[in-house]
């Protein structure tokens, strides 16, 4: 199971690193830099000899995602919702794992929507707290994320993303702990209908389960 896992995971890395190479990122040094921490993802969940000891782990969340206003060009978002799921390896202080998630936002004062599917290689610090019933942690996340306006017609964009965040899990049942969170999700900006540009970020709050396999 660990090893099955462990390969999931790797298999989420190289898409990964597949999605840096179709991107058309202007800048050569952010290319370098978003594939190495990708690569380097890779390589401590595949091939580090304490990823052995590591215990896999199965998460889920649903939620809120509250979507800013864009800069370049007005625009204002409803309250929509996101959802994620994710395999990953708890190393007891640290936790690395590979998501997949899926968010979708009206755009106000109109029938368009925007969705954003991601992909992502998270980080996880988990604070002990010597007698206290929760965990806290703060995580740090990078990846990439297609963007799509649906106006009747779809037009989409697959862009750079990364978000940091906090939060605290407890335990309900044997292997299973409830995760509540807070993170803030941004992307490059993406062409979209017309070639307009757009910013986009994203304050979500989710609740899930993380259940050790």
């Amino acid at each position: 199971m660990r090893l099955a896992l462990i390969t999931v995971i790797c298999y989420f890395g190289s898409k990964l690193l597949g999605c840096a190479l179709l991107i058309k990122v202007k800048k050569s040094v952010m290319k370098k830099t978003v594939t190495g921490i990708v690569l380097g993802f890779m390589a401590l969940t595949c091939f580090a000899p304490s990823a052995n000891a590591a215990m896999p782990y199965a998460r889920g969340s649903v939620g809120l995602a509250s979507m800013g206003d864009s800069e370049h060009t007005a625009r204002s978002y409803d309250t929509g919702y996101t959802v994620t799921g994710a395999v990953g390896l708890d190393r007891g202080q640290y936790r690395v794992e590979a998501e997949l998630g899926h968010q979708t936002s009206g755009v106000k004062n109109s029938d368009y929507e925007v969705s954003m599917t991601t992909c992502m290689a998270n980080f996880y610090y988990d604070i002990e707290l010597p007698l206290a019933p929760v965990k806290p942690f703060v995580t740090a996340g990078v990846g990439f994320a297609n963007v799509v306006e649906d106006t009747g017609v779809e037009v989409d964009d697959r862009v750079l993303a990364w978000q940091i965040g906090a939060g605290a899990g407890f335990s309900v049942a044997p292997f299973v702990t409830c995760d509540v969170q807070y993170r803030h999700l941004t992307t490059t900006d993406p062409e979209l209908a017309g070639a307009k540009k757009y910013s986009f970020g994203s304050n979500n709050v989710t609740i899930g389960l993380r259940i050790t396999l």
